[in-house]
């Protein structure tokens, strides 16, 4: 099983909703590379999970565009900023799939890639994507990819 953790892409504030600001232009094409990235691993969704907010919405359906996935993404508020780790990770346990993209937010997507695996960077910068493959309580990591 692999799991793709990214943090959404840049926002701009001139751009607030009730679900949060939208991407910037940058946090967009921050979003495009990261799905570049994934397309040049032969990367195969069989889940996308984002959070409820607008960013993360975004960064998940260009990365998506950039692959040729339609999957629909499963919407969670246990991926918000707030959300506990643990929650968490039984979600993405209890899920029978192969290639798992979670888009959530710094200090949810640090504390759950630190949860699972160790050796996971704690500060996740816009866009910033870990890849973790194993087993749940066996994971390892696979590769860092921070967006230019």
């Amino acid at each position: 099983m692999k799991l793709y953790l990214v943090r959404h892409g840049a926002y701009a504030l001139d751009t607030f909703t009730d679900r949060g600001p939208a991407l910037s232009s940058y946090g967009r094409e921050q979003a495009r590379s990261v799905g570049c990235h994934l397309a040049e691993q032969d990367a195969s969704l069989t889940h996308v999970i984002t959070s409820g907010y607008l960013r993360a919405q975004e960064t998940a359906a260009l990365i998506q565009e950039a692959l040729g996935s339609s999957l629909e993404p499963i919407e969670l508020m246990d991926f918000s900023p707030s959300g506990d780790p643990y929650t968490m990770k039984s979600i993405l346990e209890a899920l029978e799939g192969e290639e798992i993209l979670v888009v959530g937010h710094m200090s949810s997507i640090a504390y759950l890639a630190r949860s699972l695996c160790s050796h996971a960077p704690s500060v996740f910068d816009t866009c910033t994507m870990v890849t973790l493959e194993g087993v749940p309580n066996e994971w390892f990591l696979r590769d860092v990819f921070h967006t230019p």
